[in-house]
């Protein structure tokens, strides 16, 4: 038995499949209550459907670079786990990182090997899934707290927060973007990093001038990393 056929297995199906109609549930109970609030307010049907109709329009193309990233965590994944993985919290690059990681410190090369051992590919699932809690336990106990320092920072100097935050979002990125970008050797992941770069920075000027595209700016900026790097790698097979 390969790691494939237990990560496209039934049993797996049904554990990813209860765990995202539980999310699924979540944003039925929030859309009765929003219609239920409405109704109170005597809120006009036609702004109801407005809002439904935009809040949808600029659901989807976000979306778009999730789905492709989903497919390309398919062949090393499996259907079902990188399905949950990108419908509950997480991201293509954080899925992909842990999962390396992972996979390097049992001794592979990477996710992409065609045989992982089952138990190997155990811990990954573990591995992924349980390192992504990290943000969620530290907001379930810290985030009013945290909250709390901010708001008193902003108090005594209000521009000391956009600096700190700032700051810890570039070290994140730049944390997690540079084994990418220092290695020249591979062209794809270069190729994408700088397609992307210069989609957002020349959407970023249309957008002064067409409002809605600010909305999208950043999915479409990866779309086109994704594309670009795509086109070079079958330049190169």
């Amino acid at each position: 038995m390969t790691h494939l056929d237990i990560a496209n297995g039934s049993a797996m199906a049904i554990l990813c499949g209860i765990t995202i109609l539980i999310v699924l549930l979540q944003p039925v109970l929030f859309i009765i209550a929003a219609v239920r609030r409405a109704k109170e307010l005597n809120m006009p049907k036609e702004e109801l459907k407005e809002a439904a109709v935009s809040s949808a329009v600029f659901s989807v193309i976000p979306s778009l670079p999730i789905i492709i990233s989903y497919l390309i965590l398919v062949p090393s994944l499996g259907r079902y786990f990188p399905w949950l993985r990108l419908s509950v919290v997480g991201s293509a690059v954080y899925e992909t990182m842990a999962a390396n990681m992972a996979a390097e410190a049992f001794g592979l090369e990477s996710i992409t090997v065609p045989n992982i051992p089952a138990d190997v590919f155990v811990c990954i699932v573990f591995v992924v899934t349980v390192g992504i809690l990290g943000g969620n336990i530290f907001n379930m106990l810290f985030l009013k707290t945290y909250d709390k320092r901010v708001e008193a920072i902003k108090g005594k100097n209000a521009m000391l927060v956009p600096l700190i935050t700032t700051a810890m979002f570039l070290g994140l990125y730049g944390t997690m973007a540079a084994p990418y970008i220092t290695d020249f050797a591979n062209l794809p992941a270069i190729t994408a990093i700088l397609a992307a770069g210069i989609a957002a920075l020349a959407l970023g000027q249309a957008a002064k001038r067409f409002k809605k595209l600010k909305e999208f700016t950043f999915p479409l900026s990866m779309i086109v990393g994704m594309l670009a790097s795509c086109v070079v790698n079958a330049m190169i097979v």
